[in-house]
């Protein structure tokens, strides 16, 4: 092929604009290299052993779950993929080349590049389908990072309430060895039938087995939180946290309004937004595009330079994509739909949550600031007049169960509060001190 046949080929090349997408494209290199670069995390950084020293507060144990929580590293390479589909969405179509060669006894030689040109703005509107994605594992990180956050504080909940329920075992253990002991020395005084320091003696190896019981439990709860950032050993002393810590309740009118930008509802939002953009998308696709085409022809014989040039464009005969825009429109009709039942679900989800924070706040006050004064002025009258023999046993056993019950309901609707505040927050997505009534 001579010289003079390439160098109308280059020219065919500036005629068709080839130079503007080569630069375009060596740029969306330059941009694949830095997202794919941007995309790489180092998984053996959920490898490391934490310790937390002396003992672990919530912000620590929220800390740990966010760096290294498993479930949350899908998350995050899920945004990553969605940003290389945006970059993707951008590339603009390769040029083709195609040679000829005709009568071989006569040689005819023809060299032609074409391009596509996509027309009714189809790379823009699927470049922004992929954006409306890439929001949409975006918002469903923040969820992530969201439910993260509040499943730990859970856990972080649980291991507080199994340690104020051992705290409680082990005094009420203590309390039936002294019962125990007092009931012995009754029994060899010949003061009280012998049957009385058996049935001590039976209250306070159920004393024990709760005290046990109390350290399975959490011993299970520290597992279980340890789990939150990937660890299968609690390599913690203990749990660090007021556990009584309780404040007024928001009114539900503010909590519903602020329901609006929950992170479910921004994701049913954005789920709304890819369909949208999809539905144009479609629409654009109904429009041809055009293929430009230019070249060279050269003949042995005569040893003359045909120029080329040519433009195809498809016939629009039959709509083969109506199918598919009817299918796109139809999806955003069933999203909207979804909308309208996530907001359906989550209000009954908030008035559920709610009325257990309204029970759980009233019990917690009526426990704290009656039943459990009273449980213990009881069994401390109780246990003096034991110790003079103005009450029996049986009264002793009372009161004394009495307030061991009255500590486990405490601790029970604390648990309760706290949970229900959790279940508030992560609906809402925020926390509700923000909207507390002063």
């Amino acid at each position: 092929m001579s010289i003079k046949f390439l160098s109308i080929l280059m020219l065919c090349f500036s005629f068709l604009g080839i130079g503007f997408c080569n630069t375009a494209l060596s740029e969306q290199n330059k941009i694949t290299s830095e997202t794919l670069s941007a995309a790489t995390i180092n998984m053996d950084s959920n490898s490391e052993t934490l310790t937390f020293e002396p003992d672990l507060t919530l912000e620590d144990a929220v800390s740990a779950a966010l760096k290294h929580n498993p479930h949350l590293n899908v998350s995050q390479f899920n945004t990553r993929l969605a940003e290389t589909d945006v970059l993707q969405a951008s590339f603009f179509p390769n040029p083709e080349l195609e040679f000829e060669y005709e009568n071989f006894d006569e040689p005819e030689k023809t060299l032609s590049i074409g391009y596509l040109i996509e027309l009714g703005g189809k790379r823009k509107h699927r470049m922004e389908v992929a954006g409306a994605a890439a929001e949409l594992a975006s918002v469903e990180l923040d969820a992530a990072r969201i439910e993260i956050i509040y499943e730990t504080a859970a856990a972080f909940i649980h291991v507080l309430v199994a340690q104020e329920n051992l705290r409680i075992s082990m005094e009420k253990e203590k309390l039936a060895n002294q019962v125990f002991e007092t009931s012995r020395e009754r029994v060899l005084a010949g003061r009280v039938s012998p049957l009385e320091q058996v049935t001590a003696d039976i209250q306070r190896k159920n004393a024990m087995l709760d005290v046990q019981k109390s350290k399975d439990d959490l011993l299970i709860a520290r597992t279980n939180l340890s789990s939150m950032w990937g660890s299968s050993e609690a390599a913690f002393n203990k749990a660090k946290g007021v556990l009584d810590r309780i404040q007024s309740i928001p009114s539900f009118d503010a909590l519903a309004a602020a329901m609006e930008n929950s992170p479910m509802i921004k994701a049913k939002r954005s789920e709304i937004n890819i369909a949208e953009t999809s539905l144009e998308l479609e629409k654009r696709n109904r429009i041809p595009d055009l293929t430009l085409s230019g070249g060279v022809k050269q003949t042995d014989e005569s040893d003359d330079t045909i120029y080329i040039v040519g433009l195809s464009v498809p016939i629009p005969l039959f709509d083969h994509n109506q199918a598919v825009v009817s299918r796109a429109a139809a999806e955003l009709g069933r999203q909207a739909a979804a909308l309208d039942a996530e907001k359906n679900r989550l209000n009954k989800d908030l008035k559920i949550a709610y009325q257990a924070l309204q029970t759980a706040h009233r019990q917690v006050h009526i426990i704290k600031t009656d039943i459990l004064p009273s449980a213990q002025k009881v069994l401390d009258g109780v246990k003096e007049g034991y110790q003079e023999g103005e009450f029996s046993f049986l009264d002793m056993l009372e009161a004394q169960s009495t307030l061991y019950e009255s500590h486990v309901s405490y601790i029970h609707s604390l648990e309760q509060y706290h949970y229900a505040v959790i279940d508030l927050e992560k609906l809402l997505g925020k926390d509700i001190s923000e909207f507390t009534l002063n």
